[in-house]
């Protein structure tokens, strides 16, 4: 995040220097934030825009999908009354799952059913932005879902590593430099991100990826298969596997067309370490690895990327693509869970931003028509204040706002992540907590932070379920 301070008027200073100043001032900011998005290599340093200079940045028409048309207003309204629209009733209590339809959550819940009397697995992909990059919340709800319904397997991984930091609880990844990275963030490349929203590429030999089980834990200590996310097109190098060491198979990344591709590993369930490793023959283009386990349980995708917003799945990743990926993975249940890089302005714009939602809403309903979606709100963000004190930015609680009345529109579900965490002024004493729940940057839980938010997420999630099996309600 970007901190600009305001420039104090002195007596001996005139009205157009000031200016002048603060023209370059903007200038060499807004440098500074594009070069990343138009140099590859500069890609880990990207910085969240301005609202406003997204339209100057935002794809040409013929990239990618217009957005929905504007929201309709009465006739007379203004657009105050517009952003003041009547908030949604809420008839869940804090801390409890919204679901005005009465139904959000039944291919989700049913699938769960079938698991914990029958067997078979479900598979969740739960979007977000950069608290969840290292799997924090994330692994909590996934462990707590496995040790219940059981350990179908870990999920997906990113091919490698797009931030120093990101990583992901349960397994092993490790990488070889010589990847190049590409998160999904506002660009003019192909929108062609994978299921993960980063795709990794280099044309070099002995270039690795290794994926593997733990040794030791609740969950995450076995593996029935690998299954790899890669771009099939033109001219597409080979990749070698390997499985504990001894090779497996050349796979060959060429194409006709551009396409999504996919090769999967069957082993016997148990303990196993997977390599990919480059050929050097062409371009190699990968996405990710999904690791399954046992046939009954859970499979829970962190898919968090780095400065998202959800604007970034309605118009910076091709939407026939994702919806290749999105099949070929199957999730009973989307989680969408961003707001946290909204709230860096006040003046965002909401009805884009309730636009934009609803696009990838129709996106995922288009790849997948009996899929649940549940909208997570954002957690509470601070920011320091006038005399020090630390306060909730004002966009956090009409973030909220706007998702619950999407969810009510939609027929999704909505988890109030900021209410059941506190409501305003959480961060607050979540700094002064000893240990910390969150830390200085007012964004971004610390481990024990992260367990509480996931752990509120998987028990309205329960709560839910429970009810659903109450009622006796099939999908």
């Amino acid at each position: 995040m970007v901190a600009t301070q305001g420039v104090s008027r002195g007596a001996e200073k005139p009205d157009h220097a000031l200016l002048g100043k603060t023209a370059q001032t903007l200038v060499c900011f807004v440098i500074l934030a594009v070069l990343p998005c138009l140099i590859p290599g500069l890609n880990r340093y990207r910085l969240l825009v301005p609202a406003n200079a997204l339209k100057l940045l935002r794809p040409r028409s013929d990239q990618v999908v217009a957005p929905p048309a504007p929201l309709p207003r009465t006739a007379g309204s203004s657009a105050a009354d517009h952003e003041n629209r009547a908030e949604v009733k809420i008839e869940a209590q804090p801390g409890e799952i919204e679901d005005p339809s009465g139904k959000a959550l039944h291919h989700f819940f049913a699938a769960l059913l079938k698991t914990e009397t029958e067997g078979g697995r479900v598979r969740v992909c739960h979007y977000g932005d950069s608290p969840i990059t290292a799997d924090g919340i994330t692994s909590t709800v996934r462990r707590r879902l496995q040790l219940r319904f059981g350990d179908a397997g870990h999920g997906f991984i990113l091919a490698a590593k797009p931030w120093g930091w990101y990583g992901h609880v349960g397994v092993t990844h490790e990488v070889s430099r010589g990847w190049q990275s590409d998160p999904m963030f506002i660009s003019r490349g192909d929108h062609l991100y994978g299921l993960g929203g980063a795709s990794f590429t280099t044309g070099a030999a002995h270039i690795t990826a290794r994926f593997g089980t733990i040794d030791e834990g609740e969950v995450g200590r076995s593996v029935s298969s690998f299954d790899v996310y890669y771009l099939a097109q033109p001219g597409g190098g080979d990749f070698e596997v390997e499985v504990d060491g001894t090779p497996s198979a050349r796979v060959s990344t060429a194409s006709d067309q551009v396409r999504s591709g996919f090769y999967q590993v069957k082993l016997e369930e148990g303990q196993h370490q997977m390599t990919l490793k480059t050929v050097g023959n062409g371009e190699v283009r990968m996405f990710g690895v999904v690791l399954e386990g046992g046939p009954r349980g859970v499979e829970y995708d962190s898919l968090g990327v780095n400065g998202a917003f959800v604007g970034l799945l309605a118009h910076y990743l091709d939407a026939g693509h994702w919806a290749e990926q999105l099949r070929r993975r199957q999730p009973n249940l989307v989680v969408l869970a961003y707001g946290a890089n909204e709230s860096q302005y006040e003046n965002w714009p909401m009805d884009q931003y309730e636009q934009d939602t609803k696009e990838v809403i129709r996106r995922i309903r288009t790849a997948l028509p009996d899929v649940s979606i549940l909208l997570v709100g954002p957690m509470d963000r601070g920011v320091r204040a006038a005399g020090g004190a630390i306060v909730t930015r004002p966009t956090i609680p009409r973030l909220v706002a706007a998702q619950r009345r999407l969810a009510a529109e939609t027929g999704c579900a909505f988890f109030d992540t900021f209410t059941a965490m506190g409501g305003e002024g959480t961060v607050a004493r979540w700094y002064e907590e000893r240990p910390r729940l969150m830390g200085g940057d007012f964004t971004h839980p610390t481990a024990p932070g992260s367990e509480i938010v996931g752990s509120l997420i998987h028990d309205a999630i329960i709560a839910a379920y429970e009810k659903f099996k109450k009622a006796g309600v099939r999908d």
